[in-house]
């Protein structure tokens, strides 16, 4: 089977006619986890398949890991180049995380970014707030708002989640916002009692396009939707095209103890559609499902040596 590599991106990226927005938790992100090169080579072909990709749980102080990350991956095909924007690390004792965005530069911007005013305290990370361009007429910008929530206190930061929104919102007068990160939204960390109270789900407007029921951890023992995609705004509600999570490790062929040493979280993402307005939200089709794992190998991966 011969393709072209041109053709090959297309079909792993979802083509130029969409844009792809991830949220992954990479599960203490570090130098040392990442100079190993199994999991250099894993991270740059889940990386590679998103316009906009959010990391959390980068725990590397020096900035050191995400340079070594965005070298590989420029170097590893011709869908780049990419850039990423950092949160300083947030964290209220010695264990500190940072919120890391990897985009395609050609492809959006960066227009603006602050780190949310948290003046009461309620988050452990206090979200780290980004509005980026969109290669679209119909959208030409829109806001990305993560949050890593702790698990102690799942409810209540979610709830506060919704004043964030209200702050992006007032801020940059935007009607097109895209909450997303680990929730740690399911399970016995939020249950559903609690989960349909939050502002999030009583407040008209916010859509939820990762289910409750979607599985998005790892672990075969385990079947939580902790990981979560919130979608705000009629454009940008009307530009969905897909929402799942993407299970690296059916794609990559990993085992579970494999795909472990990268994550125990799947990534979420959703695709919008750039030209027009989908008329409903399409779930991914057999074929979408199947193609990361039949052309990935086909995929020269060209990593240099870890310094």
């Amino acid at each position: 089977m011969h393709c072209p590599a041109a053709l090959l991106l297309l079909l792993l990226t979802g083509g130029a006619e969409t844009f792809r927005i991830c949220a992954f938790n990479v599960q203490r992100l570090s130098l040392t986890k990442v100079a190993k090169e199994h999991v250099m080579d894993t991270l740059v072909r889940i990386l590679a398949r998103c316009d906009i990709m959010v990391l959390q749980e980068v725990i590397d102080s020096s900035g050191n890991a995400i340079s070594l990350l965005l070298r590989e991956l420029n170097r590893f095909d011709g869908s780049g180049p990419y850039s990423f924007l950092s949160s300083p690390l947030l964290g209220r004792n010695t264990y500190m995380e940072k919120y890391v965005y990897i985009y395609r530069s050609h492809r959006t911007k960066v227009l603006d970014s602050y780190v949310y005013n948290d003046k009461e305290d309620l988050f452990a990370r206090e979200p780290f707030v980004a509005q980026f361009t969109l290669p679209s007429n119909v959208l030409p910008s829109l806001v990305l708002v993560p949050l890593h929530t702790t698990p102690k206190a799942v409810a209540k930061e979610l709830d506060a989640l919704y004043d964030v929104f209200l702050d992006v919102s007032q801020h940059w007068k935007s009607k097109d916002i895209i909450l997303l990160g680990d929730f740690n939204a399911d399970c016995s960390s939020l249950p559903k009692k609690q989960l349909s109270e939050l502002e999030l789900r009583t407040h008209a407007g916010f859509y939820w396009a990762i289910p409750d029921e979607e599985d998005t951890t790892v672990r075969a023992s385990t079947h939580c939707a902790y990981d979560r995609i919130v979608l705000y705004g009629e454009r940008c509600q009307s530009l969905l095209r897909t929402a799942a999570t993407f299970e690296f490790p059916k794609y990559l062929q990993l085992t579970e103890e494999e795909a472990l040493n990268i994550s125990d979280h799947y990534p979420v993402e959703v695709e919008l559609k750039l030209s027009q307005a989908a008329q409903q939200i399409r779930p991914l089709s057999l074929t979408t499902l199947l193609l990361p794992s039949l052309l990935l190998p086909l995929l020269p991966l060209q990593l240099g040596p870890v310094a």
